[in-house]
């Protein structure tokens, strides 16, 4: 019988997750399913007792229980401790781990564009699960000066606390200080969904005073260009949206389940064909 895998969280109609996995899958030559959980926050447990009676060998886990789904595991490891937040479920002989692997794919993509990640001047956007991840993500990889700019300070604060431990400069600043200072970063990250439906055509800053050096990564992939990155490409900076972060976190969840890591390039041009249809 196929091994059942998938991807829970709401809404999860139009994730690509399913389709990545599934070209995984064939790849490897592995005889497994990926399946599509919708779970509204009220409905999150009886679901997950669901998938525990159907013996699921793993799943992934988005929006918006990436941190309350951790209360239903049996264990978490120091990735997704440390990021407060689970996006990766292994299952094995009964007991659930969590993990995340949404910092090292964010890594994994990064470095398609950025050699020296220690010496470049980083704003994340955001202070959320994802945002945590990767500025997690950033301090291993030996970065020197990781900003937050978030709508709520105190929530970028409190991650800042809580995952620096002296290894950066960190300055955490409201929305609109990070719109001034924009011209000193080398690396700009947006981690939030402003730019995805139902908050798509807007953009969580103004990029007025961007520099045409900075690299400008929006981990959105649907739209394929949100208005931020639109609005980076005309001030010159280079832009990268989020689908090369999807596909290698989606790697590491497969080498999570599996033991190897798929080889995501075949894989990038079929799901870049799916997003071009989406756009039409």
């Amino acid at each position: 019988m196929a091994k059942l895998f998938g991807i829970i969280g709401d809404p999860v109609e139009n994730s690509l997750s399913p389709a990545i996995h599934r070209l995984f899958f064939d790849q490897c030559g592995i005889d497994a399913e990926y399946r599509r959980f919708p779970a509204k926050k009220e409905e999150l447990r009886e679901r997950l007792r669901e998938l525990r009676e159907r013996n699921i060998s793993g799943f992934n886990v988005t929006h918006p229980h990436k941190q309350t789904v951790i209360e239903f595991l049996d264990e978490i490891d120091l990735p997704a401790k440390e990021a407060g937040a689970v996006n990766t479920v292994v299952c094995k002989g009964g007991r659930w781990i969590g993990t995340n692997t949404d910092g090292t794919g964010f890594i994994a993509s990064l470095k398609e564009h950025v050699a020296d990640i220690g010496g470049i001047s980083t704003l994340i956007i955001g202070a959320g699960g994802a945002a945590r991840a990767i500025y997690r993500a950033l301090l291993e990889e030996g970065a020197k000066r990781i900003d937050v700019a978030n709508r709520h300070p105190d929530r970028a604060a409190w991650m800042v606390e809580r995952l620096n431990g002296g290894r950066a400069e960190s300055r955490v600043m409201t929305l609109e200080d990070c719109e001034r200072r924009l011209s000193g970063y080398g690396l700009v990250v947006q981690t939030t969904p402003v730019g995805m439906a139902p908050l798509d055509g807007r953009a969580p800053v103004s990029l007025r005073h961007l520099s045409d050096k900075a690299l400008v990564i929006d981990i959105i992939y649907h739209p394929k260009e949100t208005v931020f990155l639109r609005e980076a490409r005309r001030m010159g900076a280079k832009t990268a949206n989020g689908l090369p972060m999807l596909l290698h976190q989606a790697a590491f969840a497969f080498q999570k389940w599996f033991g190897h890591l798929p080889d995501i390039a075949p894989v990038r041009e079929k799901i870049d064909q799916i997003l071009e249809e989406r756009s039409c």
